[in-house]
């Protein structure tokens, strides 16, 4: 199985349909990705601070906290869309 994988879908897909544990690992992952997406939110402040002042200094983040953020809430209202929160 493990060669199929090539990418970060092939893995997503893989973790979601192919547990010992069956769907209750869906569960396990659609609550992992929407509880980190509601810590990123919830921190936004802080990141978005500790963003400025890395650039104050001269140093760029590999990923802005900016964009982390932004996919962040993407993630959150598209997850509430879907279960109609």
């Amino acid at each position: 199985m493990k060669n199929k994988i090539k990418t970060n879908e092939d893995l997503v897909v893989n973790l979601l349909n192919y547990s010992p544990y069956g769907a209750l690992c869906q569960s396990f992952i659609i609550q992992a990705i929407e509880s980190f997406a509601s810590e990123v939110i919830n921190n936004k402040e802080s990141l978005l601070k500790e963003e400025a002042d890395a650039e104050e200094k001269g140093r760029y983040l590999l990923v802005s906290h900016k964009a982390w953020i932004g996919i962040a809430e993407d993630v959150k209202k598209r997850m509430n869309e879907f279960y109609n929160k």
